[in-house]
């Protein structure tokens, strides 16, 4: 193996244009295509998500992915594309919305499974698009074992798929971590938030950019070497969405010099928990003119009302049946008959 530290492939994935964000899209898009041209890379593999509907793109989405992919041609980068589960309508199917695009000139889009390779690299990556975890995911990730991986090369693979223990609680049909044990090395999307799964080889990268407050803000692009080394680089251009954890008290002057000092340091939505009791008095107004988009107020000893116990225990036979029902009705002057008919079956046999 050489010591070649030359940058030469780009990975992302989960970038989600959707209508509402193609502006967010175009920036996240251009960075990547500057920090190809800063390292002098030629390839980009996007590894699943491009897009966000399962079921339509409008217009204005199939020309922003349009109009990427012809600047990412004129700056000489080749973009190979695996669908991710967003980019599919039947999840089974070999071709998504991403097919639409894979008569551009610089531009591969994976079926069920593609290597890239190159002479001056140590490694090949082997690309699968989204096939469900418990349907034929696992039979075309044996096949392309069995096909025959590199040889004298590290074997890394991109994938688009969920794999126990990458979350704190599993997920349903999740993959188990040792079908990957072929491989050198596992790239992940699908799970936006950057984590290795442990004891294993598989690391989630993390997605394009954040979108949410339940993300972490470790969004980018991870760089691959020609000795087969990769590097993370963050996203700097989109919005990140920050959360204050602070208590009743501590929401005065400083915490709003704070809020102010994050906004100015770019692209910011802010969101202020504040843990209160039930006697707290939280200025939401205050901090929402000082910057946050968010205010939540976490009400940590809210006194708990519990029902009397014999009202817990009361039996409800047919009889009080009745009795509850003729009352709510006398109470609201309704016609109670048909209802007392039906009530009164209850002492049948069968309910005749």
């Amino acid at each position: 193996m050489n010591q070649d530290k030359t940058p030469c492939l780009l990975l992302m994935n989960d970038m989600h244009v959707s209508r509402e964000d193609v502006a967010a899209f175009e920036r996240n898009w251009a960075e990547a295509l500057e920090l190809c041209a800063e390292r002098g890379i030629r390839q980009i593999a996007l590894g699943g998500d491009l897009f966000q509907s399962r079921t339509a793109q409008t217009l204005d989405v199939l020309l922003a992915v349009h109009d990427a992919l012809l600047a990412a041609h004129r700056a000489g980068i080749r973009v190979t594309l695996a669908e991710g589960n967003h980019d599919l309508v039947d999840q089974e199917a070999l071709r998504g919305y991403c097919h639409v695009f894979d008569q551009h000139p610089n531009v591969a889009v994976v079926d069920d499974f593609l290597t890239l390779e190159d002479p001056a690299w140590d490694f090949a990556l082997h690309m699968m698009s989204y096939f469900p975890e418990d349907g034929s995911f696992t039979s075309r990730l044996q096949a392309l074992v069995m096909g025959g991986l590199a040889e004298g090369k590290l074997n890394y693979l991109y994938i688009h798929e969920g794999v126990n223990g990458a979350l704190s609680t599993p997920a349903p049909q999740e993959l188990p971590a040792h079908i990957f044990d072929r491989f050198d090395r596992v790239f992940a999307g699908h799970y936006h938030n950057r984590v290795v799964v442990p004891g294993t080889r598989i690391e989630y990268i993390g997605s394009s950019r954040q979108f949410n407050f339940g993300e972490d803000e470790e969004k980018g692009y991870t760089i691959l070497c020609a000795d087969g080394s990769a590097e993370f680089v963050r996203n700097r251009v989109n919005q990140r969405y920050r959360t204050l954890d602070v208590t009743a008290a501590e929401v005065d002057v400083p915490l709003f010099d704070r809020i102010d000092e994050m906004r100015d340091e770019g692209r910011c939505r802010i969101r202020v928990r504040v843990a209160a009791s039930a006697t707290d008095t939280v200025d939401k107004r205050r901090l929402l003119e000082a910057g946050a988009g968010k205010v939540e107020v976490l009400v940590q000893d809210a006194p708990t009302v519990q029902a009397p116990e014999e009202d817990v225990l009361e039996k409800y036979d047919s009889a009080r049946l009745r009795h509850a029902y003729g009352e709510f009705c006398t109470a609201r002057s309704i016609d109670q008959s048909l209802g007392m008919s039906y009530l009164k079956k209850i002492d049948s046999p069968c309910g005749i």
